[in-house]
């Protein structure tokens, strides 16, 4: 009886440091950040801040590749290619949503472990000025009784879906307009070719600081770039879902790796270069892990998702 129970013992004593060595193992080699669009942008300037903090953490080196094409497509399937061991790793955004919704790529929003939320960057819709309002409320009251047009960059972009979202929202039928890019949207709000555009902060902040001409009426979220917009919420409306950048990894990664992410993450984002690049980015600093990012993954899927389908039907 005593050899058994020291049997028990020894093989639980046994499997124990298993585990410990399994998490204290990790990483034991370099790991890959594939960034799904070229050099230069949102989100590669995102993963250049968080490179260092994260060599920090981890204690080995973090290498930053480029893989463009698709609208983020190639890159993400260069990603699911990869084993899912935590040492291959890409940027989930609201492009997953809008890329499986159109169909334009043969994976599922499932097919991906998400293990962390990082950023934050809401939606704003934002109009010319005019007089025929001064304010969301007096905008909504005018687009009810006129044909209002917003534009956005790309058809079945995410600004695309989240213009769809944000006229639903607020009860309104409008002419949906696609641009070749938010520049070009912004421009042709600018030029009284439409009454206004759904963006990200960053793509309309040059167009309405000081006189620019264009106004902020309401947003998905807290943005650094333009303060002291209402968001939907504040406003009495149910939209909350924002553009967002993280790390996703192939499905089935290891608990344990997983967890060694998250520690890494928490300790990179603490790092005071990291959060100025959030800031001037004009993304909101949030980390969201386990039930709370599961949670806001689904909430952007119920949204997007049936919205892209729509969109997809139409095509």
């Amino acid at each position: 009886m005593k050899r058994t129970l020291l049997a028990a013992a020894l093989t639980v004593a046994a499997l124990s440091s298993t585990a410990a060595i399994a998490q204290g193992t990790f990483p034991s080699k370099d790991i890959t950040i594939i960034v799904q669009y070229g050099a230069g942008g949102g989100t590669d300037s995102f993963v250049r801040a968080l490179e260092q903090p994260l060599e920090k953490a981890f204690g080995v080196n973090v290498a930053v590749r480029n893989v463009s094409g698709g609208g983020g497509a190639v890159g993400m399937m260069q990603a699911l290619a990869k084993d899912p061991d935590g040492y291959t790793v890409t940027i989930p955004n609201n492009a997953f949503y809008t890329l499986v919704g159109m169909g334009n790529v043969p994976f599922q929003i499932e097919d991906f472990d998400y293990i962390a939320a990082l950023v934050l960057e809401p939606y704003v819709l934002t109009v010319r000025k005019s007089d025929d309002w001064t304010d969301l409320d007096s905008f909504v009251a005018y687009a009810k009784d006129h044909k209002v047009r917003l534009g956005f960059a790309g058809v079945g972009s995410s600004t695309h879906i989240m213009t769809i979202a944000a006229a639903k929202a607020l009860g309104l039928d409008v002419q949906f307009v696609p641009y070749g890019g938010a520049a070009e949207a912004s421009a042709a709000a600018l030029g009284g070719h439409i009454e206004g555009v759904v963006l990200s902060p960053s793509d309309v902040v040059s167009a309405v600081q000081g006189d620019g001409g264009l106004v902020p009426l309401v947003s998905t979220g807290e943005s650094a770039l333009l303060e002291n917009v209402p968001t939907f919420t504040d406003k009495g409306y149910d939209l909350t879902v924002q553009q967002w950048r993280g790390i996703a990894a192939p499905a089935g990664v290891d608990p344990a790796v997983i967890a060694a992410w998250e520690n890494a993450l928490k300790q990179a984002v603490s790092d005071p270069t990291f959060q100025e690049a959030a800031a001037n980015l004009g993304t909101e600093l949030r980390p969201l892990f386990g039930d709370d990012l599961r949670a806001f993954v689904e909430n952007g899927a119920a949204v997007m998702l049936p919205l892209t389908q729509e969109v997809a039907a139409q095509q």
